[in-house]
């Protein structure tokens, strides 16, 4: 067994124990008696513990006891599951752990990058970069009333630790195959997220769902120029993180309130990144040998697409909150685009699933909305593990040839999924109820796809 895979199961193993152990700890109200009436268990506690941590795995480092630095740093990042879950099920929770959870994050990985990085190991002006962003916006939490670590925030911390386990382990020899490009592509991914995590911390509420659909919007653009500059992997990614701001956005919205034109900004983002830059796609990966039909079936996804987002406003058919009126347009990007890719050797197949995701999409067939239906039943930590691993096999298929593949099949395979179990059978089955389908009470009047709702219903 190499080192790597060795290193590898004693990290995942002390993740299973932790997670069983704390989880049947916090399962009883004996275990939570028992934590409550020990400090040293508090989730505040174990944050100040982890304070110097970083730098004790960097001194390992320094001192020719590299594994002994990665699993020590291992160790202590693990705890940061911990805390939270404790604070959570023990009803722990303070306002000043909002900011002393992630302030000891940082104390945790900023040693290791500023020592890789003086190394050169890793790119020190991004390096230099997400340490100043990160910590404005540790810095930020004492002027704004939004002092919780939100999503972009928790997928950066997670990031940032695969991103040492992989520079730490190429140190040891291990992983040197991957080479410098994806440490690099890395370390921008969790600058990004970082810029991010800033941002939904400093704008104004009611500015969230519009800058999203703006990213969103730049995103479509920039692959329609990566599929014209010979990138088409490059432009699918873009596409799909494109995907990620469009979630993100309607929840935004529904929870915060929207601007007067934030339906139309998202309809035009959805249009460009989920109809040109796919149909874009698709022409230039399957119109080489069909060239007419390529072009033809190419046009007739963009109409699709539009008559899809168009349709939303004005819905053919009462459907309840959560539910499509035809594959979502998201979904039938990824679809179409997937496979442009993964089946670009068998452009008849391919260009054949690009014509069923248009017709699902303009279909009657009521799909689950991803967000409102599937997501939140997932558990927290299968939905940052899932997001982490999307950002780490997307980085992957960017710097590593062979990777290639593998991604546009997963990502093909993902699609099929929820084309396949994403159909609310049940409903569809039992019929439902007559409602106005424009009308969300809870959240407002939709107006896209993803649910900017009219301000003034707010």
């Amino acid at each position: 067994m190499s080192q790597t895979a060795f290193l590898a199961l004693i990290i995942i193993g002390a993740l299973l124990v932790e997670r069983v152990g704390i989880g049947w700890v916090t399962a009883s109200a004996a275990g939570r008696d028992w934590i409550v009436r020990h400090r040293l268990f508090h989730p505040n506690s174990i944050s100040y513990l982890r304070f110097p941590m970083g730098l004790v795995a960097v001194g390992l480092w320094m001192t020719g006891a590299p594994v002994a630095g990665l699993l020590w740093f291992a160790a202590w990042m693990i705890t940061d599951l911990t805390d939270g879950t404790i604070a959570r099920t023990c009803q722990l929770e303070t306002e000043s752990g909002k900011w002393l959870d992630p302030l000891s994050d940082k104390a945790m990985y900023f040693p290791p990058l500023l020592y890789f990085a003086s190394r050169g190991v890793l790119p020190a002006t991004w390096v230099v970069t997400f340490i100043c962003l990160d910590t404005f916006g540790q810095t930020s939490r004492l002027l704004v009333k939004k002092k919780a670590a939100n999503s972009f925030g928790k997928a950066k911390t997670a990031l940032v630790t695969i991103l040492l386990f992989v520079v730490a382990l190429q140190g040891l020899g291990e992983l040197s195959f991957l080479g410098t490009r994806l440490v690099y592509l890395l370390t921008v991914s969790c600058t990004v997220l970082a810029f991010l995590s800033v941002f939904c911390k400093v704008i104004p509420d009611v500015w969230y769902a519009n800058t999203f659909s703006v990213a969103n919007l730049l995103c479509g653009l920039a692959a329609i120029w990566q599929v014209t500059m010979g990138h088409p992997v490059r432009a699918f990614i873009l596409v799909f993180i494109g995907q990620l701001f469009d979630l993100f956005d309607g929840r935004l919205a529904r929870k915060f309130g929207s601007t007067t034109h934030g339906a139309l900004f998202d309809d035009v983002a959805d249009g460009t990144s989920f109809g040109l830059a796919i149909g874009y796609l698709v022409w230039r990966q399957l119109g080489d040998e069909m060239a007419v039909t390529g072009l033809l079936v190419a046009i007739l996804y963009v109409v699709c697409v539009i008559y899809r987002l168009v349709r939303f406003l004005k819905p053919t058919r009462p459907l309840p909150p959560g539910v499509f009126q035809g594959l979502p347009s998201p979904a039938g990007a990824i679809l179409a685009g997937a496979a442009a890719l993964a089946l670009a050797p068998w452009p008849e197949v391919g260009l054949g699933v690009v014509l069923l995701s248009s017709y699902l999409m303009i279909s009657n067939t009521p799909y689950r909305h991803f967000g409102q239906r599937i997501w939140p039943g997932l558990p927290n930590f299968g939905k940052l593990l899932a997001f982490v691993a999307v950002l780490l096999l997307a980085n992957l298929a960017v710097t590593q040839h062979d990777t290639t593949q593998a991604f546009n099949l997963v990502s093909l395979l993902l699609a099929v999924a929820y084309v396949l179990f994403g159909v609310d059978l049940k409903g569809w089955r039992h019929g439902y109820p007559a409602v106005d389908p424009m009308v969300r009470p809870e959240n407002g009047t939709l107006s896209e796809s993803d649910g900017h709702p009219s301000p003034e219903r707010q």
